[in-house]
């Protein structure tokens, strides 16, 4: 069983991120949680975080986040893991 912080996750870089995440973290308090930075397509969206929640061996939901700043993917990467905690 993974623990998860119960302080909403305001710090975020990524507003839609932010809320995804602390819904995630109430309706899935059992699942494990992957994050994985994805490089731009080349289509000009910027670079992207895939988030894939998992349980029983099953994939629930994924969700992508695009940044326009690397910088700004950079940072959210690191706070993540004060919110759910990552395989």
């Amino acid at each position: 069983m993974s623990q998860h912080s119960s302080t909403p996750p305001l710090n975020l870089n990524n507003a839609s991120l932010a809320e995804y995440v602390g819904r995630l973290a109430v309706l899935y308090p059992n699942a494990e949680f992957y994050k994985e930075e994805l490089r731009d397509t080349g289509r000009g969206e910027g670079p992207s975080l895939l988030i894939t929640v998992c349980q029983d061996g099953s994939i629930i939901e994924e969700e992508n986040f695009y940044y326009p700043d690397n910088a700004d993917i950079a940072l959210d990467l690191e706070k993540l893991d004060a919110y759910l905690d990552f395989d």
